[in-house]
């Protein structure tokens, strides 16, 4: 079939989500209600808040407080681009499964155990909401309230509950420390902002109309946004639209936003990203193509690029009468501009060229290929270049992302239709109003990724060493041990943070955190860790206002869901619950300001409902939140083009840089890397001023690691789960495999064959999972679905590790803890793994 024809097909189906191998008689059977008959059955709408990205409406029935099936959203003529319809994928079809499944937390509980083991007694929630608020008041009082720190956790995007309730408890009692920063996109964020834009602010997909070369790199929205308004649909349609675009996708795994979509798949090492974009750049750069096409493009929008450029940035600050601008002044160095770096030039001699043939022996792509793509990208009218969140997620992430970006500017056409600028596709939006959680009298904030060295080393952890925001100076101490946790839909504790293992072993000490609390709705690895569990309603047990949230592609919509069952067993909203413990702390006034959770949600329904935006982008609301919850959805396809940069091209607007221009010379990046302090014996930890790839440990390079540990393994979303959300899902287990892949000529040198159960160990842990050899996957390279729910073998199996084995095969068994230089952020697909036979 040729690809076109297969785009057709594909978009045609795009949104069914077809749930394959799943059969009657799955364990979960008998945990499910029966299903009452179908005519007694009630309609509501609710949404699946799961961190895709685009909170999706479901259509809920249910007959005699018992849910009967969810179907997803099949209101309207479903035509593209004409408000079309928004299908939810196979985990929010399986909310009914979610929503009963067998480790549904029923009653709050305290522990009985041992940190980890899951031992808890019930208790009431009278008893679970005076444990807590006495408990905070006296770790504020014997430590302080930086002590206290709330965790990053996005299992659930809820309209107003799950940031600002806890909040709202928490600043009342006099507040907690703050964290920045999130476990998907924190080097590409400071990386963008540093080069001078949003990591989000891309050209959308509806620009592609005008590209005759796409560039993904790490791009995998079919995966990632399957939503049918998500980013993977606009895609497709964007593809079918576009029939003479060419389409390159640079990946270490065939994805299935390939699958015969893209003229070329070049699979490359993972974290060498950078490399192969400057063996790009140096064609682009050598051949004298910059010159004679982009140069003046670089000289007017840009710094950095070349020596003169930085003299007259430097000359031009000297003059200045900003004194902001003075203070970057002595980190401007005109010998570290990007052009020598590229081609061995000035100082950068001793470095030598980034040629095509040196980048093809990092990254694993020929020096033919990488030729041919310059050429390709200096002979296309208009390149669309993303680079994939993946990218950012490396030891090198932050420079990685940089050096992405930079083959956009080398164009010269930034600007200009059908070009984007590296970043991820803007995406449309409706807004909700929320709840406040209140002012937090704590201003220093830590990386979400750094708590662990908060429970450790709070009270020295500083700016210069360790990226702590507001404090007086880059010495100041933080000054405060972490000694309470609050994981709000968080499986973040122990899950999804690097080192599950490493982790574990803080945590069970007492004497460091000294309590930790857990809100969620089933006992994830996180929950087991818990001191007190507090058990949460379920989405289709909930009333709320949500937008369409943060990648939901071009359509921007509203839910207002309403509870198709009341609250199951002793489940309470978090609304409720944190009134319950303002209640012991005597805030109760404070917190709820008269008003219930029916209260607010009126409240913030009108506020929304006459939000300016949201008044110009759809048909009027109706008058109150019963008649919303009635309809359900309201949805507004914006079908304008947005380019990247446009307004800042055009002159009409300014970029939040020192220079007021996009930084290849970053001046933030320079003073950083001067002042900040960085651990020398850690292999790629510094920061450079340019866009540079950097070897970093366990890394492709890293010949310390290689020879006992010779596969590199990257994780990656699997479209059974979102991070790790929906694992207890016995339909989405049956249906999307957790199996690590593994490309044939790898599997016969290691004696490996398809579905043969496999230990896959590093220096911090071992998994144990059965393999899928697969040509979809570099040679060297093993690619693991990321969220599988820690579980050590309770029979006490120890791997080659020297570890317990994890029987769950989460891959943060595996992974190192080891913030990166300049967000402080995960670099959690950077690992080096050794594999055999189990």
């Amino acid at each position: 079939m040729e690809r076109r024809s297969f785009l057709k097909a594909s978009a045609a189906l795009s949104c069914v989500a077809t749930v394959t191998g799943c059969n009657t008689s799955s364990d979960d059977a008998n945990v499910i209600p029966p299903t009452p008959p179908v005519s007694d059955e009630t309609i509501t709408w609710s949404a699946c808040l799961v961190n895709c990205g685009s909170n999706c409406p479901v259509k809920v029935f249910s007959s005699d407080g018992i849910i009967t099936r969810v179907e997803a959203d099949n209101e309207t003529t479903d035509e593209y681009g004409v408000n079309h319809q928004i299908r939810a994928c196979a985990r929010g079809r399986s909310l009914r499964q979610r929503t009963y499944a067998a480790d549904r937390l029923k009653t709050p509980m305290k522990r009985v155990g041992k940190r980890g083991e899951g031992k808890f007694v019930p208790i009431s929630w009278d008893e679970a909401a005076s444990t807590i608020a006495s408990e905070l008041q006296r770790i504020a009082n014997e430590y302080s309230n930086k002590s206290i720190l709330k965790i990053y956790g996005t299992g659930a995007y809820y309209g107003f509950s799950s940031s600002s309730c806890f909040n709202r408890v928490l600043n009342l009692n006099g507040g907690f420390l703050n964290i920045y920063g999130n476990y998907s996109w924190a080097q590409q964020t400071e990386a963008a902002a540093a080069t001078g834009f949003s990591s989000t602010s891309g050209s959308n997909l509806l620009a592609l109309n005008d590209s005759d070369l796409f560039i993904g790199l790490g791009y995998n929205p079919s995966e990632m946004r399957q939503s049918g308004s998500g980013e993977g649909y606009d895609f497709l349609n964007a593809l079918q639209k576009n029939n003479g675009l060419e389409v390159i996708m640079i990946d270490p795994r065939y994805t299935d936003s390939m699958a015969g979509k893209e003229d070329n798949w070049f699979p490359i090492r993972p974290g060498t990203d950078a490399a192969l974009c400057e063996g790009i750049a140096y064609e682009m750069i050598s051949s004298g193509w910059v010159d004679n096409h982009s140069k003046n493009f670089l000289d007017k929008f840009c710094v950095g690029y070349d020596k003169e450029s930085l003299i007259n940035l430097k000359a031009e600050f000297e003059i200045s009468e900003d004194p902001e601008k003075k203070a970057y002044i002595p980190y401007i160095n005109p010998n570290d501009n990007y052009k020598d770096y590229i081609l061995g030039e000035g100082t950068f001699i001793s470095t030598g060229p980034k040629t095509p043939s040196w980048a093809a022996k990092i990254c694993g792509i020929s020096e033919t290929h990488i030729k041919s793509i310059a050429t390709k990208l200096m002979n296309a009218r208009a390149p669309f270049i993303v680079a994939g969140a993946g990218i950012n997620r490396h030891a090198n992430g932050e420079q990685a992302m940089r050096s992405c970006y930079m083959l956009s500017f080398l164009t010269g056409k930034v600007g200009q239709p059908g070009v984007s600028n590296g970043a991820l596709p803007s995406q449309g939006s409706l807004s909700r109003s929320g709840m406040s959680g209140l002012s937090n009298p704590i201003k220093e904030s830590i990386s979400c990724f750094t708590f662990p060295d908060a429970i450790e080393r709070g009270h020295e952890m500083t700016t210069r060493k360790d990226g702590i925001r507001g404090t007086a100076d880059l010495d100041t101490p933080l000054g405060a041990d972490t000694k309470a946790i609050f994981a709000i839909n968080s499986n973040a504790l122990i899950n999804q943070h690097s080192d599950s293992n490493g982790i574990a072993k803080i945590l069970e000490d007492e004497t460091k955190c000294e309590l930790i609390v857990v809100c969620d709705c089933w006992m994830t690895s996180s929950a087991k860790f818990a001191d007190i569990l507090l058990p949460d309603t379920s989405w289709l047990e909930s009333n709320d206002l949500v937008n369409d949230s943060y990648a939901s592609g071009i359509m921007g919509y509203l839910v207002a869901m309403k509870a198709a069952i009341k609250p199951l067993w002793e489940c309470k909203s978090m609304y409720d619950m944190c009134a319950l413990i303002a209640e012991k702390m005597g805030k109760l006034g404070e917190y709820t300001e008269g008003k219930d959770e029916a209260g607010w949600l009126t409240e913030l329904y009108e506020k929304t409902r006459t939000n300016s935006n949201n008044a110009n982008a759809i048909p009027p609301l109706p008058s109150t939140y019963e008649e919303a919850q009635a309809q359900g959805v309201f949805r507004a396809f914006d079908g304008k083009t947005v380019v990247a940069l446009e307004d800042y091209i055009n002159g009409t607007d300014t970029l939040n840089t020192p220079s007021g221009k996009i930084e290849i010379f970053s001046l933030e990046l320079a003073q950083k890397g001067t002042d900040w302090e960085f651990d020398s014996t850690v292999k790629g930890n510094y920061i450079t001023s340019i866009p540079m790839y950097q070897a970093t440990w366990e890394g492709y390079e890293d010949s310390e690691t290689s020879e006992d540990y010779p596969f590199q393994l990257v994780g990656y979303h699997t479209k059974g789960r979102t991070h790790s959300s929906y694992h207890n899902v016995p339909w989405l287990r049956e249906a999307v495999e957790d199996a690590v892949w593994m490309n044939p000529a790898d599997a016969y040198k290691q004696g490996l064959t398809q579905g043969s159960k496999a230990l896959i160990w590093s220096q911090r842990g071992t998994i144990e999972l059965p393999v899928r050899v697969t040509p979809r996957v570099a040679p060297g390279v093993l690619a693991l679905g990321q969220g599988a729910w820690y579980t050590p073998d309770p029979s006490g199996r120890v791997g080659p590790s020297g570890h317990i084995i994890d029987i769950g095969g989460c891959i943060n068994t595996l992974t190192r803890y080891q913030p990166s230089p300049l967000a402080k952020g995960n670099p959690q697909h950077t690992n080096r793994v050794q594999i055999a036979s189990a």
